[in-house]
């Protein structure tokens, strides 16, 4: 089976400066059974990940990356293609790619559409697609809220790590850790807070927080050189941007703790996925996808959007550090259940059969 792997416009499919959508894409293909066969199709990057047949277009909007993509589908057919997160750009390649099945690949809510004609215009694209893989059931279900018949053209697929690349140091240090977008959405601005006044407690004193930043758009700019105008000089504290994913794994794999506070509803959040498998124990915030990326062995904080949030988040982080057996019991756990739930080489396999079984039905309707 070829698969082509269709990236939407604004990801970086390169070593410095990935999203988790560019990383996701590639761990899916690495680990198929499918990969010598298989290649990805993207926005043009200087640098491209080196062990992905990966094919650069240049663009100058959506749009125009959905015909450019289109042309690189035509002229090396597939037997399926998937496309990440965009449904126009899915439906676009479906109805002049009419031979070859088209699967949805989504990490994030959809809109809501209010009106009845926006819902019917949305359906429209959706029906195009031979099938949407989300990324979390909390993702399918917001979907299925919109448009309850499409139900038996979905599916979820959980996101994978490679558990021997994202595994803990043989030592753990006293240090928090946040991997994320330099977004205020995410909840770096409380958890910095809540850092600062932990550290000035006698037990938080010694514990250091760094912050590995992703830095691509202008306001992703202008947080991080806040960051750095604020704190930049604070011995307790380190900032990173752009950090390639072996020296993410080095910062995960020494810490002790995660911290994850996203304010947003995270469709299927990887970061915390990646800190479980490297054995930090979790903080984030219980809403979207998070629950089931982390199960129950996390600290989950309730109602981030409060003015309070940076109280609890330093109560939730004291209480960890408080007992270091018990915190690292808890990064034991965290590692446990990726392996057993997450782990990059079973995802992989769980995403081709659904593949696999869209070609089928869609081979078999089309012969009928």
């Amino acid at each position: 089976m070829k698969i082509a792997t269709v990236l939407p416009r604004g990801m970086h499919f390169s070593p410095v400066g990935a999203t988790s959508i560019d990383i996701v894409a590639r761990d899916l293909m690495l680990a198929s059974e499918h990969r010598s066969t298989s290649y990805i199709v993207g926005s043009e990057v200087d640098f491209p990940f080196a062990d992905i047949d990966f094919r650069g277009c240049k663009h100058t909007g959506q749009r125009d990356a959905a015909k450019q993509y289109l042309q690189v589908l035509k002229a090396d057919r597939p037997d399926i293609v998937v496309v990440h997160q965009h449904p126009e750009s899915a439906a676009f390649i479906a109805r002049h790619l009419v031979d070859v099945p088209v699967v949805l690949h989504r990490h994030g809510q959809l809109k809501r559409k209010r009106s009845p004609l926006a819902r019917w215009f949305k359906k429209r694209h959706l029906k195009a697609v031979s099938r949407t893989i989300f990324v979390s059931d909390f993702i399918r279900r917001s979907f299925l809220d919109q448009y309850p018949d499409l139900a038996p053209k979905t599916d979820v697929v959980f996101n994978g790590v490679d558990v021997d690349f994202w595994s803990p140091a043989d030592i753990k240090q006293r240090k928090f850790i946040y991997v994320g977008r330099a977004r205020q959405d995410k909840g770096i601005w409380p958890l910095v807070d809540a850092f600062m006044a932990l550290h000035k407690t006698e037990r938080g004193s010694d514990w250091t927080l760094d912050l590995i930043l992703g830095v691509q758009t202008d306001a992703e700019k202008a947080l991080s050189k806040e960051l750095h105008e604020r704190y930049g000089e604070h011995p307790a504290i380190g900032l990173f941007e752009n950090e390639p994913s072996e020296n993410v794994q080095r910062h995960l794999s020494t810490a002790s703790i995660a911290a994850l506070p996203s304010i947003v509803k995270e469709g299927f959040p990887r970061a915390v996925v990646e800190a479980m498998a490297c054995g930090c124990g979790i903080v984030a915030t219980n809403h979207g996808g998070t629950p089931e990326a982390a199960a129950n062995v996390a600290t989950l904080l309730e109602n981030p959007q409060a003015q309070d949030f940076a109280k609890r988040l330093e109560a939730s982080l004291l209480e960890l550090i408080g007992d270091e057996k018990s915190c690292a019991e808890i990064g034991r756990k965290s590692r446990e259940h990726v392996i057993q739930n997450l782990s990059i080489k079973s995802v992989s396999h769980q995403y081709d059969q659904v593949l696999a079984r869209t070609l089928d039905g869609f081979q078999l309707y089309h012969n009928l």
